[in-house]
């Protein structure tokens, strides 16, 4: 109805009294996943080299492993080397995660997650992982061979390795180290949004309450740095296992539950050879720069997303 001319608030586009759809909040999450996404992509590359090194007989120091992979893809390589699959895949999974927790804490708990404990949001944010883990596999596997592309094979071109490994390994080549991606994505996702509340309220005994931005960001960073002490293991197995089978003749595998059921099994008979050789510390290698890659995403998402649905007018 018109008032003196005007629109009534109740009516405005982004009136409260006007239901907000939920698909609203694609446009923020798809915005701030991107921008961070594109900030952390050199970290990510580090990450990588340090999860593969797990695998080796022999320990490889970071600056041993950084000065092997410039000599190998030069300066350039650090920001383009397997950078579009990273950007689509790290996009991607941060979107969806983002997009159907609520969704999902909504669904089995009948509430808004800000009404949610602890254990409601692990138990929704490990659902919402589920589809996650299976869709981004195809984009990890040849991510991580980009990156670990010593002969320059496939001219960082992400659509090159699908090819050659569909061709040489059949369409299961590309879920190679799926259970050690699921897990990786599964305990993250759960840790992270069943703490950051609290790590944000935390943060709110140090930081002035007018600061929200930086309570945000403290309260991500913590978060995200926790779900490294749990998804780091999982990484450094699958890294390893995708290293090892990568690297090995191709063999051309048809579907079956057998080979499924061969897959877990090989995780955790990588998890056992990591274990015998270096001991549980190896199932942590890297995990500073992982610590570093998650805690720094965990913490730009928790301030990027509030931050572009703020400027975007979405709840």
């Amino acid at each position: 109805r018109e008032e003196g001319g005007r629109r009534s608030p109740e009516v405005t586009t982004f009136g409260m009294a006007q239901k907000q759809s939920v698909w609203a909040t694609l446009p923020p999450i798809t915005c701030g996943a991107l921008t961070t996404a594109t900030a952390m992509y050199p970290v990510d590359v580090v990450r990588a080299l340090k999860m593969s090194a797990a695998s080796d007989g022999k320990k490889a120091g970071t600056m041993t492993l950084l000065k092997d992979f410039h000599a190998r893809h030069g300066m350039i390589g650090f920001v383009s080397q397997g950078v579009i699959p990273e950007m689509v895949r790290a996009t991607y999974m941060r979107v969806l995660k983002f997009f159907l927790f609520p969704i999902t804490h909504r669904a089995l708990f009948g509430k808004e997650t800000a009404q949610g404990s602890v254990s409601t949001k692990a138990i929704a944010a490990a659902v919402a992982s589920l589809p996650e883990g299976f869709t981004i596999q195809p984009i990890e596997v040849s991510k991580i061979a980009l990156q670990l592309d010593k002969e320059n094979k496939y001219k960082n071109n992400a659509s090159a390795v699908i090819k050659d490994i569909i061709k040489t390994r059949g369409w299961t080549g590309l879920f190679i180290g799926y259970t050690g991606i699921q897990y990786r994505q599964t305990s993250w996702t759960a840790a992270y949004f069943a703490t950051m509340d609290s790590f944000t309220a935390l943060s709110k005994t140090v930081v002035p309450n007018d600061w929200k931005m930086t309570q945000n960001l403290l309260g991500g960073f913590a978060a995200g740095m926790f779900g490294a002490i749990f998804n780091t293991p999982g990484d450094v197995i699958r890294s390893s296992q995708q290293k090892q089978i990568m690297a090995s003749p191709p063999v051309y595998h048809a579907f079956s539950v057998g080979h499924c059921a061969n897959g877990v099994s090989a995780f955790f008979a990588m998890g056992a050879k990591i274990m015998a050789e270096k001991g549980v510390g190896g199932l942590y290698s890297g995990f500073g720069f992982k610590a570093l890659h998650l805690g720094g995403s965990g913490a730009l998402l928790a301030m990027l997303i509030p931050m572009f649905k703020g400027m975007m007018g979405v709840k």
